[in-house]
């Protein structure tokens, strides 16, 4: 067996173990599983092929339930965009009699009720600022995992990175779309963390920026751009300075580290209307518009693949006859649930960028403050990446919005610590 599948195995059975006596061990152990999950590694052959994350699942959802911890209790439905998240996929159950295909919706609306549970039991688990950052160290570690791993052994096929990411993100710009949200976090763990978080930061930044790079995703480079005047105009003070000085930092050692492959694509942004696979996203867009107009309740989950005939002809005639995604989240969303399921999607993304700003406005710590300014950069540069990708069932949108469910938890807790050290 090679030495890293053993390594994994072990790190696997030590978190489950550890999940009963502190469930966030269950969380790192399915943050373990997701960053390096076996069936997609080389190493992973060795070990039987078990269905990892469920296995994880369900020991996070053991454990908590021992320590009497319900998914659905005060903590959880406290916040807005949990409520959001549950009449989200009440909308995709009720348009599942409507979906033109039975089989594919309840496909779709499996997977998201997946992400649903997911989110419960991250806003379940993290429940001290040390388990926070536990959390976030895991992330950023496997980030640079992709990132070394596609250093010393990158895929390439026609100036693009392949086989680089997770069980759901497996391509060049799914797995781009993730890997720029680390950047954010890696940024606060070097300006605001302690010397060992500094190291760690400075050592993934350039594997991660070099593997985004790699995936030469047009849509990820558009992200990072917006991230980046946002990361600007949140930040106050002293703090504006530093970020704009890590920003020339980061910009330099992206320069070092550009291919002419990715300068000639990125070039591409600009003279969209001379390059096909833009010109292609753009008919897919006009299609799914005038699909919901014909379809407003929605057409079940993957709707819009199984009508991409009827509805952009010509983009499917181009792909010998494939059916075609829409390429765009909000517009996927709306085509499969329906306007009220868009509705729901916004209002989950509203009520979470909302309760960041809520966070840093009532929290006197600088740690807590930091770290929602973090998440809100990350969640705004993946919501621009999702314009031009499928993404409503990425595990880091769902990610995001319970990383500040928890953070929200973190912050009421401290407040209810001073008001009773106050009463004493």
């Amino acid at each position: 067996m090679p030495i890293r599948a053993l390594l994994w195995l072990c790190a696997f059975v030590v978190g489950g173990i550890a999940s009963f006596s502190e469930p966030i061990f269950g969380l790192l152990t399915y943050l373990l599983d997701y960053y390096a999950h076996p069936p997609l590694r080389w190493w992973g052959q060795a070990l039987p092929n078990f269905r990892w994350s469920l296995i994880t699942t369900a020991i996070l959802a053991g454990a908590l339930l021992i320590k009497g911890r319900w998914f659905l209790g005060r903590e959880t439905m406290r916040h807005a965009q949990t409520k959001w998240l549950l009449a989200f996929l009440a909308v995709a159950a009720a348009v599942t009699p409507l979906a033109v295909s039975r089989e594919s919706t309840l496909h779709f609306l499996g997977s998201l009720a997946k992400l649903v549970l997911l989110y419960l039991l991250i806003v379940g688990a993290i429940r001290t600022p040390k388990h926070y950052r536990y959390v976030v160290l895991a992330m950023v570690l496997g980030a640079f995992l992709w990132g070394f791993d596609s250093w010393i052994d990158p895929h390439m096929r026609s100036g693009r990175l392949e086989r680089v990411g997770g069980p759901d993100c497996f391509n060049d710009n799914s797995a781009a779309a993730h890997l720029l949200t680390a950047l954010p976090f890696i940024g606060i763990l070097f300006a605001k963390g302690r010397g060992w978080h500094r190291m760690i930061a400075l050592g993934a930044a350039p594997f991660v920026m070099n593997a985004i790079i790699q995936c030469n995703s047009r849509g990820a480079s558009v992200a990072i751009a917006v991230a980046a005047v946002f990361a600007v105009l949140l930040a106050k003070g002293r703090f504006r300075l530093q970020v704009a000085g890590l920003g020339i930092l980061a910009s330099v050692l992206a320069f070092n580290l550009m291919s002419q492959t990715f300068i000639e694509r990125q070039i591409t942004l600009a003279q969209y209307e001379e390059d096909g696979s833009a010109m292609g996203r753009i008919e897919s867009w006009k299609g799914a518009l005038r699909l919901i107009g014909d379809h407003p309740l929605g057409t079940g989950g993957g709707g819009f693949d199984i009508l991409s005939p009827v509805y952009i002809p010509d983009v499917v005639a181009a792909h010998g006859g494939e059916e075609r995604a829409v390429h765009n989240t909000y517009l996927w969303v709306a085509s499969d649930w329906g306007i009220l399921g868009l509705v729901c999607f916004i209002g989950i993304i509203v009520s979470t960028l909302l309760e960041l700003h809520r966070i840093r406005r009532d929290s006197p710590d600088p740690g807590i403050q930091s770290d929602s300014y973090a998440i809100e950069v990350a969640f705004i540069g993946f919501l621009v990446a999702a314009i031009f990708i499928n993404r409503p069932y990425a595990e880091i949108f769902y990610w995001l919005i319970a990383l500040t469910a928890a953070l929200r938890n973190i912050q009421i807790g401290q407040e209810v610590m001073i008001r009773s050290e106050a009463a004493a």
